[in-house]
């Protein structure tokens, strides 16, 4: 078998490689050590190192061939450039400097298209993330839509349309007692509907798993700190075990094929709040709890899982500003063309689902289904479930326009 030889400049290349080498490996392991007092207890995503290798590594050098055409002059330079000296001088008129491009702020395509005022100036605060904020939005509008629920999904099911309100309505007082975020309720009911508009099998007796199922789902996906399996089987009184409730995780999780991340009535609403916020000087706190109140009592209403997440969030918060100042629900001085650019529905688009809210204001006082408005009878949440303007002339009129 022939032996290799390997002269001398070779071997010098490769004693050059081999120490650039070992650089990197020492800086990767300076980089991988903890710095004392940056653990954090849970990390979402863990330090992410970046090695960067020297630039003279990746640049190729310049052979002598390519710096020998930087050398050749350019034939007629220096004659133009003698030439426009003495005209200079012939004519004592001082040439014109060029003047330094001024560097400006990378902006986002939707922001050079905005016609209107632009409520992301605020470049100060990273978490806002002002310069895509428009286009992040967008595509949300665009997800909302692949992850829609069908209306009337249960036709044909052996499951009513009063068992997923029951439901839900115990799955609001389980979501209290575990103190879990908002989104993690809304996610729930998402999940839930998702799987049961694809499955159609699912009897009485596993409703209730499907339930607790679909929350322990959605806090793995929102919470920090997620309730056990264990938690969730005590809660249903034990009419599960543990396995019962991985199988169904198993069995929900590839139906759904794991699309966990679908929009909320929430992201939407906190965009039309600051919107609104920046646009019309009275709006506060309060509209924007009167908003979740009203979003919230949808949830168990099987008639209304089919609307898209941010027609909800419009229509709450268009409503909510008719009902705390009072205003004719035909006026569009509340809701201009900034909010319909904003949260993507007129007003007139909207009315329809906001008769159909106060309809459900009205109905909610008599139904035996109280969690939600025992939930925010809460002095952290203003009492605004039992504020004066939910029974006010406006929200009947507005009511009584609605068609079953």
């Amino acid at each position: 078998m022939p032996r290799i030889r390997v002269d001398a400049q070779s071997t010098n290349i490769l004693a050059e490689n081999r120490g650039n080498v070992n650089a990197i490996k020492g800086k990767a392991n300076m980089a991988a050590r903890p710095v004392a007092g940056s653990l954090r207890p849970r990390a979402a995503l863990g330090d992410l190192t970046k090695i960067t290798a020297a630039s003279s590594n990746l640049v190729p050098r310049s052979g002598q061939l390519g710096e020998e055409k930087l050398k050749k002059p350019v034939l007629g330079v220096a004659v133009v450039k003698k030439q426009s000296q003495n005209t200079l001088q012939n004519v004592n008129v001082e040439p014109k400097r060029e003047v330094a491009a001024v560097k400006k702020e990378p902006e986002s395509f939707s922001t050079k298209q905005l016609p209107i005022e632009d409520i992301d100036l605020d470049r100060e605060n990273p978490q806002l993330v002002s310069y895509y904020a428009k286009d992040i939005y967008r595509y949300l509008r665009q997800l909302e839509t692949n992850y829609a629920v069908k209306m009337n999904y249960m036709d044909g099911y052996a499951i009513r349309p009063t068992m997923r309100t029951i439901l839900v309505d115990w799955l609001v007082d389980v979501h209290g007692r575990f103190k879990m975020l908002q989104e993690t309720l809304y996610l729930t009911v998402a999940v839930m509907d998702s799987f049961l508009q694809v499955d159609s099998t699912i009897n009485r007796r596993d409703l209730q798993l499907v339930g607790i199922t679909s929350m322990l789902i959605a806090a793995k996906f929102e919470e920090t700190w997620a309730p056990e399996i264990n938690d969730f089987v005590y809660m249903s009184d034990k009419a599960y075990n543990k396995e019962d409730v991985i199988r169904m995780e198993c069995r929900i999780l590839h139906t759904i094929d794991f699309n966990m991340g679908r929009p909320l009535p929430l992201h939407f609403l906190r965009r039309n709040t600051q919107a609104a916020s920046q646009i019309l000087e009275q709006v506060d706190v309060l509209h924007h709890t009167l908003s979740k109140y009203l979003m919230e009592l949808t949830l168990p209403e099987y008639s209304f899982c089919y609307y898209l997440p941010s027609e909800l969030a419009a229509a709450a918060l268009c409503l909510s500003l008719s009902i705390l100042d009072e205003s004719d629900s035909s006026g569009d001085e509340l809701w201009n063309a900034s909010m319909v650019f904003y949260s993507g529905y007129s007003r007139d688009s909207l009315e329809p689902l906001m008769e159909k809210l106060c309809s459900l204001i009205v109905s909610s006082e008599t139904s035996k289904f109280q969690a939600i408005r025992k939930k925010y009878t809460s002095s952290k949440l203003y009492n605004i479930s039992t504020i004066p303007h939910l029974k006010s002339a406006l929200v009947t009129s507005i009511a009584k326009k609605h068609v079953v």
